[in-house]
């Protein structure tokens, strides 16, 4: 490690501690209950805790506990889970846990920051992450944001100090968090060829490289994958979600946000977890096949939303504690947090377009972008939120400190 790095792990250690001290004060005080997709998360995470297993109990009481589901990524409840099993069905487990992650996420961006521009824009663009209101919020809440988050953050870090050439016990290091992160999102299988591919090195060397980071992903979630072939009516990778979220940013009346299908939108009818996702696959097919030009118009919004406002957060708190959250200040969470997130990706955008004698994006700068991107480009194939912009403010955090690389010291 470089003495600059090692100068700063005091600037490090304070940031997550005020990132961990502003989320446990928030989460302990407003005690925000499980809404939408967290109501789902938390029943899974409950089930795994009384030994149910990733069962039909995590859709409610009418459901069937024996009968097995795949349908959301098992990772987030298998991990609180865990802690329940472990600490207790409580609101202070999953508040703890999940101010330990943000603050986590926070340590991680900073190191990641510090390779990509000078030590004052990395220490300011940490402190705003730190004190994010949207990211502060949803750290204490039982969603998967804050945990896939921190997975990527710690796999793109691992590999942005990895001496070069770099060893195979840190490639397998990597996948390994990758894994991880596809059991929380499938979308991060995306990035296992992708980032070891991009260090240094001949053709022949970054292909052996994503090869072995492939394979370790690929070793980690075959167990999972076995299960789902076995258990349920159709082999699935880790989800069965996939198919659904297809037609959402497929279907004729499609806006490039969430919807909820109905029949008819298709599939009617359809049991089966996999015969239903393959169904929606179809639909989705069928529905760019009819009309490609509108299902490529349709990618502006999905990027509009996903980018443009950061109001998820505040429209949690409203769903899940109307009696605290009035409508006037609904909107003004709304407002405040969208400024807040403004300076994360206008920054960040401005570091990424090539300038004149600007040095060119370090590797740490380079592997955040491309997380970014990838991330990206599968809500253009499905549909965008602001929600899912949240795992990425810490790369935002490391290209936001990189748009000022020119000012760097050489060391």
């Amino acid at each position: 490690m470089s003495p600059v790095l090692r100068e700063h792990r005091a600037v490090t250690l304070a940031l997550a501690t005020l990132a961990l001290t502003a989320r446990l004060a928030f989460g302990l005080a407003v005690r925000v209950p499980p809404a939408w997709d967290g109501v789902l998360y938390q029943r899974g995470a409950v089930g795994f805790a009384r030994g149910l297993g990733y069962s039909c109990f995590l859709f409610g009481p009418a459901a069937d506990p024996s009968v097995p589901t795949a349908f959301y990524p098992v990772g987030y409840p298998a991990f609180l889970g865990a802690l329940y099993r472990l600490f207790g069905v409580s609101a202070p487990t999953l508040v703890v846990s999940g101010a330990l992650l943000g603050a986590l996420s926070v340590a991680l961006a900073h190191r990641l920051a510090l390779r990509c521009g000078p030590t004052p824009a990395a220490h300011l663009a940490a402190l705003l992450f730190a004190l994010a209101p949207g990211s502060v919020v949803f750290a204490t809440t039982p969603m998967s944001e804050t945990l896939w988050g921190t997975l990527l953050l710690a796999a793109v870090l691992l590999l942005a100090r990895t001496p070069s050439p770099p060893r195979a016990r840190a490639l397998v290091l990597a996948g390994s968090l990758l894994a991880a992160a596809a059991y929380v999102r499938p979308q991060a299988l995306l990035l296992a060829p992708l980032l070891p591919a991009l260090l240094a090195g001949s053709l022949a060397d970054r292909i052996r490289r994503a090869a072995l980071v492939s394979a370790t992903v690929a070793a980690l979630v075959a167990p999972w994958t076995l299960r789902n072939c076995l258990t349920l009516d159709g082999c699935a990778v880790i989800s069965t979600n996939g198919g659904s979220n297809l037609a959402i940013g497929a279907v004729p009346r499609a806006t490039g946000m969430y919807l909820t299908l109905t029949h008819a939108d298709g599939c009617g009818g359809v049991i089966g977890e996999r015969a239903r996702e393959r169904c929606w696959q179809r639909v989705a097919a069928e529905s760019v096949s009819a009309n490609p030009l509108r299902w490529l118009r349709l990618a502006w919004p999905k990027l509009y939303f996903t980018y443009a406002n950061e109001t998820f957060p505040a429209d949690y708190l409203r769903e899940a504690r109307p009696d605290l959250i009035a409508p006037q200040l609904h909107q003004r969470l709304r407002d405040w947090m969208t400024w807040t997130w403004w300076p994360f990706w206008v920054v960040a955008l401005l570091g990424c377009v090539p300038v004149p004698r600007r040095p060119p994006l370090p590797t740490a700068a380079v592997l955040a972008l491309a997380t970014v991107a990838t991330t990206t480009l599968t809500h253009l194939v499905v549909f965008g939120g602001d929600r899912y912009h949240l795992p990425l403010v810490g790369f935002f955090t490391a290209l936001s400190a990189a748009a000022f690389r020119a000012l760097r010291r050489p060391r």
